[in-house]
């Protein structure tokens, strides 16, 4: 496929089918993924599966404000983001 590695990116709904799906796609071309999504639980048992190079940024997405705060985190995490995948509606 495509080579990643020290790419970052950011995954929205990460904790359901699509978003878990394309999280592990990018991990597995060598990205550094952050996860976000409402489910942690979720979150976290895909973090623990994908076991390095990745973040958990869970949270809803439900304002410009809050969209903003997890851009923010995870350019904290990760220094910059280069790629975005949103499966969140709206």
């Amino acid at each position: 496929m495509f080579n990643l590695a020290g790419k970052t990116a950011l995954v929205t709904g990460a904790s359901g089918g699509i978003g878990g799906a394309i999280a592990r796609a990018l991990h597995a071309q060598g990205a550094i993924v952050a996860l976000n999504g409402r489910n942690v639980e979720s979150l976290n048992k895909l973090a623990a599966e994908l076991k390095d190079r990745c973040h958990v940024l869970p949270g809803e997405l439900n304002s410009a404000k809050a969209t903003d705060a997890l851009v923010k985190a995870a350019e904290e995490k990760m220094g910059q983001i280069d790629i975005l995948s949103s499966t969140t509606p709206g």
